[in-house]
């Protein structure tokens, strides 16, 4: 298993639990993980809630420690910060845990700070929320700080077999991309080679013209175009309109029909042979002839279609 690092929010009130927040601080990076809270960064121009919102969906894992105060409460809501953290926690489904303060440690709070340890102005608040929290999954209590750092130690122990947190994880236990890499450029090379292999049997099936199925050689001439006298048409055309002059040897031609004829032997399709007396003549090739065959079938087959839908 990759050595991931989670990221923890730390939520709570901030000036009666300054020690105890420190000290859950110092448990997650003494456990390998990277703390989160409020006191950690600046809100500049946004507001507090969409920081916190921020911090909260872009950590991994949720930790509430409370004490005896509710804290700051937001204007809009009524709800404290801390309240509302944790509810957007559990709106956004993270995994959390709270240590939740004993009687006896709010006494001893009570003792070192007075009652700033209490809360003086929403106590009814506080209750309910408490009450909330208590009815949590992973709920721990705490006398001092060690046991805020033994519970920090053992829940997210158990979080770090969760597939479902992502973490952090160093770059000399990442995935091994270039591995990858090759093994992507292995397979579309074997996928390349599986397709010319179908092409190619795909291709044996029916004949070839000077090594071409009849569509792509069909393809090539019709990019052709040759222009005799003030006509323009693609070399395709002109082996159909031309293909009974050269089945019987053409000779007399114009010089148009002459470039017109030598790009068709270019591919193969016509062969020349030389008259003492008339000079010049051209001739389909076997491939050429079976070739102006194909293309007579076609156009016939062609134009049966087109009458019989008409």
């Amino acid at each position: 298993m990759k050595e991931k690092k989670l990221q923890v929010f730390v939520s709570s009130t901030f000036t009666d639990l300054k020690e105890e927040r420190q000290a859950a601080v110092e448990a997650i990076l003494s456990a390998g993980h990277i703390p989160a809270g409020m006191e950690l960064f600046t809100a500049g121009d946004e507001s507090q809630m969409t920081v916190i919102k921020r911090w909260i969906d872009e950590s991994d894992v949720y930790l509430l420690i409370l004490g005896g105060r509710y804290g700051s409460v937001e204007a809009k809501t009524g709800k404290s910060y801390t309240h509302l953290e944790y509810e957007y926690a559990i709106e956004k489904k993270k995994p959390h845990f709270a240590v939740v303060v004993t009687d006896k440690a709010l006494d001893a709070k009570i003792s070192a700070i007075g009652r700033e340890a209490l809360e003086q102005e929403h106590p009814k608040e506080l209750k309910e929320f408490k009450t909330t929290v208590l009815s949590g999954k992973v709920v721990k209590f705490w006398d001092d700080y060690k046991d805020i750092k033994l519970a920090i130690h053992e829940t997210l122990s158990e979080f770090m077999y969760s597939k479902d947190l992502i973490g952090w994880i160093r770059g000399d236990n990442a995935v091994n991309t270039g591995a990858l890499a090759e093994e992507i450029a292995r397979l579309t090379k074997e996928n390349s080679e599986l397709r010319n292999q179908i092409s190619n049997s795909n291709s044996r099936s029916e004949p070839l013209y000077a090594g071409l199925t009849y569509t792509q050689l069909s393809g090539l001439l019709r990019a052709n175009i040759v222009k005799v006298e003030h006509d323009e048409f693609d070399l395709l055309q002109a082996i159909e309109f031309y293909g009974q002059r050269i089945s019987l040897g053409t000779h007399g031609y114009t010089i148009e029909e002459r470039d017109m004829f030598n790009k068709l032997a270019n591919f193969k399709l016509l062969r020349t042979e030389l008259n003492s007396n008339r000079g010049m003549k051209f001739y389909f090739t076997d491939e050429g002839h079976n070739f102006y065959l194909r293309i007579l079938l076609t156009a016939e087959k062609e134009f049966t279609i087109e009458k019989q839908q008409n």
